[in-house]
């Protein structure tokens, strides 16, 4: 998650997106191009977000049992 919040702080500061370039150099307001990036990165945030979320959930159940300690790896196999 890190190197996708570490894009969104430096978004329209230190680089210019290349959708919302296009978009300013198509003739559109900035306004609306910046609009649009910052529902592209929410919407990248929170993928990244519910996948992360999902991947520990699921390595939990498969890799700890009910009182947290590590499963042997003949029972994650088999």
């Amino acid at each position: 998650m890190m190197p996708t919040l570490n894009s969104m702080v430096g978004m329209g500061i230190v680089f210019l997106p290349g959708m919302m370039t296009g978009q300013i150099l198509g003739g559109a307001s900035p306004l609306m191009a910046i609009e649009y990036q910052i529902a592209i990165m929410l919407c990248m945030v929170g993928s990244v977000s519910l996948s992360v979320i999902l991947f520990v959930q699921m390595g939990y159940r498969l890799f700890l049992n009910e009182l947290g300690q590590w499963v042997e790896e003949e029972t994650i196999k088999g």
